[in-house]
């Protein structure tokens, strides 16, 4: 538990009745039981007046639950010792037994693994069915399953599977595991544009949905057998849960046998994604089971004392007052109770996550945690936050926040921040070096960063939107560490406070899925939109429904009756007025299908009003981009997102200023910059245009931009431009100018590298950073992934004055490669 001063009652514990009641609790049970029995086996064993019958009993109570990795850690903490593992009767032995060969799965080399009851639940319901959506806790354990179901999966001669993870920043994490469980078995890639892909027959690809819709475009012949889908909630989530859906159909049409797993965290109705499946067998899966204990308490000011505050235990909604505790100063202005809280109660410990709404207020708090800790906190002598120190003031600005909260083992955490500065991060706090973490909504985007303690005030997803329900609860899933502590508190700061919270949590709850098509499907400007092809104002205020029209007009031109869309099925009076809608609005629509379904997203509508400017414009050459290398790379990219702002649409300002700024940073990013000479320059603009710059930020937005705009909008809008200039001009094709003003801007503006050599280093793991690094000391430009080895292998890495951070992911890479 936290730092709080505990009420009076002491009462004694009747463990022999407690334990007898937590062993009525089978596998069938619901999930307060199982947390119930959960709480009684992980008391008794940390408990001093328990005897050793009791630990033992409490262990066997552990094995039949399936919790293996909570007798780990009793061991691990000196709670059970051996003596303790045994020593039970006979009769109980063999029970211990028979649910140890019950909850056991086989693996390819003969071996069993040991599951919990859940596991073995979407082991068996995965064997037996081609479409599985399953629903449970978020720290039960369901990734470990996955990626040993797909080992299983992995034997016949060729084999295809998609592990689709909703962001960028699990990419690396999830395919590094893949990877090291598959020990070789299969090819684990990272990127639609790897080299490698065609040559492998076993393979497992760990992609966003956009890259997966590369990878569909790009490579015509690839049928998947499998798709697992984590965080399969997302498919609400707006124009991404749209690809998703997306995605998953083009899937389908290649191979309708494709077996599909859905992954959702609390879902009250994981059977919706089964809608409309076309599979033989298939089923939905919700779980009961509990790994480790969830303490959700709510801190608010002792009347009159606001320096004195009550902490209340809410067990499934009623409150039990657990103690009061102390704030170290004043709680004035209200935007420091957070912090007060968050030190008040996790000074003591190490596994602190803070969530911010945004980053400037994750700076702001961290600042705030940092200033309440004692001078003596410090932590100068660490080399890993030395390391982590280095490669910040290096790769991002000597003077950023972070490198000197760090300091005081205070971080900050957000999505725009490079991946190998926010995986060090992790690495850090999950080993207790970093005490505070400060998050956003990075955190409810299934990264795997389990916390001891996590204080939340007023929990917004963004800057403004109140949190839902089903994200805060898929937020707080993140308290409590399997394996590593037996529970997890959930501090929710000022839940008496009216305006703070629109929504006060009480008890755990689970949440219904909403499909993004589902909505926007029922939008009453839906066939307006279409019958007037998209006008480019609506489609600026209404993404989703542009998004969403992209897919239905590319199936209709491919020939699809709507009606059998798996997501569309049970609509037909719908159905038909949109197709009647779009058999008109289709009409003098000229632009290729095939071009229409490579850009998800954008309406051929758009398409066409860009090619029939092209057409019309005399100096064809001047619609060319110059290559991020030369000159008049800049002024060219200004022109070209001019023309998509008029004609596309996109998340680019019409701001001439603007503009020219953002085609600087794209031009930059794409010839390899480090990310610190793009915030230097920004802020030398702004010292001349504004008196005193705000330096950090300055440094946010320079990191947005790269992140929101040339990573996500650019790589979209830039390729159509390229792709439509090439249908429409094909000559220009085969001129020498023409064919080096067609690269693969998609993958230039996503990893902000222009050479094969950069792109290849990528794909064997390397963050960007590490690959621009390098990028200097490497001259030629088209190295394979083999040769990128090679040559990493020759060179004397300590002595080419690389951050020690970027040498350890470079050898970490070369040793995963050689396996």
């Amino acid at each position: 538990m936290p730092d709080i001063t505990p009420r009076d009652e002491d009462d004694a514990i009747d463990w022999n009745r407690a334990l007898f009641v937590a062993s009525l609790v089978d596998s069938g049970a619901t999930e307060p039981a199982h947390d119930g029995a959960l709480r009684i086996a992980h008391a008794c064993i940390q408990s001093r007046g328990a005897t050793t019958s009791h630990h033992s009993a409490a262990r066997v109570l552990l094995e039949r639950l399936g919790n293996q990795r909570a007798i780990d850690l009793a061991v691990k903490k000196d709670l059970l010792n051996e003596s303790e593992l045994g020593g039970v009767s006979l009769p109980l032995e063999m029970d211990i037994l028979r649910q140890s060969v019950r909850l056991s799965v086989p693996l390819n080399n003969g071996g069993m693994a040991k599951v919990n009851e859940f596991q073995l639940q979407f082991w068996n319901a995965a064997e037996k069915n081609d479409w599985v959506s399953v629903s449970a806790p978020t720290s039960v354990g369901k990734s470990y399953i996955v990626k040993l179901w797909i080992q299983r999966s992995i034997q016949q001669s060729e084999f295809t599977a998609v592990y689709v993870v909703p962001t960028r920043a699990l990419v690396e994490e999830v395919s590094r595991d893949l990877a090291e469980q598959l020990g070789g078995e299969c090819d684990v890639f990272t990127l639609p544009w790897d080299s490698r892909i065609g040559g492998s027959s076993k393979r497992v690809f760990v992609f966003t949905q956009e890259r997966l819709h590369v990878l569909q475009q790009n490579l015509r012949d690839v049928t998947i057998d499998l798709i697992f889908v984590d965080e399969a909630q997302k498919v609400g989530d707006g124009t991404r849960g749209l690809l998703l859906q997306r995605v998953i159909d083009e899937a389908l049409l290649r191979n309708p046998g494709v077996k599909l797993i859905f992954a959702s965290p609390l879902s009250a109705n994981p059977e919706l994604l089964l809608q409309g499946s076309p599979a033989i067998s298939a089923t939905a899966i919700t779980s009961e089971s509990v790994t480790v204990n969830q303490n959700l308490i709510h801190a608010n000011q002792i009347y009159r004392q606001p320096m004195r505050w009550n902490a209340d235990l809410l067990i499934d909604g009623r409150k039990e007052h657990l103690g009061t505790f102390s704030l170290p100063a004043r709680p004035s202005p209200v935007s420091k109770r957070l912090a007060l809280v968050a030190v008040a109660l996790g000074a003591k410990h190490s596994g602190n996550v803070v969530y911010a709404n945004g980053a400037h207020h994750a700076e702001t708090v961290a600042g705030q945690i940092v200033d309440l800790l004692p001078s003596d906190s410090e932590t100068s002598e660490d080399e890993d936050i030395a390391a982590l120190r280095q490669l910040i003031e290096k790769t991002i600005h000597s003077k950023y926040l972070l490198s000197t909260f760090l300091r005081k083992r205070v971080a900050f955490h957000y999505g725009n921040m490079p991946l190998l500065v926010r995986e060090e991060i992790e690495r850090l706090f999950r080993i207790g070096k970093i005490h505070y973490l400060v998050c956003t909504s990075t955190l409810l985007e299934g990264v795997n960063l389990p916390c001891r303690n996590l204080f939340v005030r007023g929990p917004k997803k963004g800057n403004s939107s109140p949190m839902s329900p089903g994200d805060f609860w898929n937020l707080a899933g993140r308290a409590g560490r399997w394996g590593v502590e037996f529970q997890g508190n959930i501090v929710c700061v000022d839940t008496e406070v009216e305006s703070v919270w629109e929504s006060v949590p009480t008890r755990r709850v689970r949440q219904p899925i909403t499909r993004a098509s589902d909505v926007t499907l029922a939008d009453k400007d839906l066939i307006r939109f279409i019958e007037m092809r998209a006008p480019l104002a609506d489609a600026r205020k209404n993404k989703n429904l542009e998004a969403f029209v992209s897919t239905l007009a590319v199936r209709y031109r491919e020939g699809v009756e709507l009606s059998t869309i798996s997501w569309l099925q049970g609509l037909d009076s719908r159905i038909d007025a949109i197709s009647d809608s779009l058999s008109t609005a289709l009409n003098g629509v000229t632009v290729s299908a095939r071009l229409c379904a490579r850009h998800a997203g954008i309406t051929p509508f758009a398409i066409q009003r860009l090619a029939d400017y092209f057409r019309q414009h005399e100096d064809k050459e001047s619609l060319l981009l110059s290559p991020p290398e030369s000159f008049d790379a800049a002024q060219s990219y200004v022109s070209v997102i001019s023309r998509i702002d008029r004609y596309l649409g996109g998340g680019f300002s019409s701001h001439p200023g603007r503009q020219y700024q953002l085609a600087i940073l794209l031009v930059k990013w794409m010839r390899g910059m480090p990310l610190s000479l793009l915030i230097e320059d920004r802020i030398k603009y702004l010292r001349k245009t504004t008196t005193s710059p705000n330096l950090p930020k300055a440094i946010r937005d320079v990191m947005g931009d790269v992140e929101q705009l040339a990573r996500f909008e650019a790589p979209l809008y830039f390729a159509c431009y390229i792709e439509t200039l090439r249908e429409v001009f094909p000559d220009l094709s085969a001129s020498e100018r023409g064919a080096n003003a067609f690269p693969d801007i998609a993958m230039m503006l996503e990893l902000g590298v222009s050479r094969t050599t950069e792109l290849s280093m990528m794909s064997l793991g390397l963050s960007r950073t590490s690959a621009v690094e390098l990028s200097e000391h490497v001259m030629r430009d088209e190295l394979s992934p083999e040769e990128c080895i090679a040559w990493l292998q020759g060179v004397d890495l300590d002595g080419i004055g690389l951050p020690d951070l970027v040498v350890r992911e470079i050898r970490d890479s070369i040793s995963r490669f050689f396996g």
